[in-house]
């Protein structure tokens, strides 16, 4: 038994050898996995893009609609209508701003405004903006049937982050007032405006603009403020509380100086 043990171990080498063999050729047998192609030209498109602006170039605001109804021993009717719309480019930002207000108490009315204003700015560096906008208003109690502008100017962003900015500006407009009256009047007036954003938390969003003219076409100051507070109630729909103040230096016959209109109404986002 030790003998056949002895012849064995005699052919063990020989076997590892015809082992290792068939190893390597079932290697060389097996295709190799292909190495990665570097190419100069289109390397770069493994690389994170560089993109400093986050401008989406799209529309984003809100419409609001508002309607208030009144009955007993005061009898009184309120509708609001309002657009707050921006488009932020890489260089540029076109705003779109509608506010129209109509109510009456005791079939007097108390109140029926409109403005709109548009607005196009360019970037020039970091902080200042150049701007151009067209304006038109419509106000009733003064007997306005339509003011129509068209402005340009300068601004400055004093602080511009998502949370908190400020822009104030100032320029030149070309406006024309025709009233009912027939007091109509055109000309150059300067203006000077700031706009504020305040995001208060992630759901509740407030704003303020003001706009004032200190030599109007029609003599004397006139300025207009407007300031809103947005709550969303989802993705959609929000809460609207806002506030117009318009007032005037002069006025034709004994209409009022100001007038001030709070509203309330629901939002839709988009």
């Amino acid at each position: 038994m030790l003998k056949n043990a002895s012849r064995a171990l005699r052919f063990l080498p020989l076997l590892c050898l015809l082992a290792g063999l068939s190893t390597a050729r079932a290697d060389d047998a097996l295709p190799s996995t292909p190495k990665a192609i570097k190419d100069s030209m289109f390397n770069k498109l493994a690389q994170e893009p560089d993109i400093k602006d986050e401008s989406s170039g799209k529309w984003e605001g809100s419409l609001g609609l508002g309607l208030t109804l009144r009955r007993g021993g005061t009898s009184s009717n309120q509708g609001s209508l309002s657009l707050d719309a921006e488009r932020n480019m890489r260089e540029s930002r076109l705003t779109a701003n509608v506010l129209a207000v109509r109510s009456s108490e005791n079939g007097t009315r108390s109140s029926d405004t409109a403005t709109a204003d548009f607005r196009g700015e360019r970037k020039l560096d970091e902080n200042t903006f150049g701007f151009a906008g067209i304006g038109l208003e419509r106000d009733g109690l003064q007997d306005m049937t339509l003011r129509s502008s068209v402005s340009s100017g300068l601004g400055y962003r004093w602080f511009n982050d998502d949370e908190f900015s400020v822009n104030l500006y100032g320029g030149l407009a070309y406006s024309v007032e025709q009233y009912r009256t027939n007091d109509d009047a055109r000309g150059v007036e300067a203006l000077i405006g700031s706009e504020l954003h305040y995001q208060i938390s992630p759901t509740s969003r407030f704003s303020q603009r003001v706009v004032a003219y200190p030599d109007s076409i029609n003599g004397g100051a006139r300025f207009a403020f407007q300031g809103e507070l947005n709550t969303r109630i989802n993705a959609h729909f929000g809460l609207q509380l806002a506030v117009l103040q318009k007032y005037r230096e002069k006025v034709i016959d004994q209409n009022a100086h100001s007038d001030t209109v709070f509203f309330t109404g629901i939002t839709a986002g988009f």
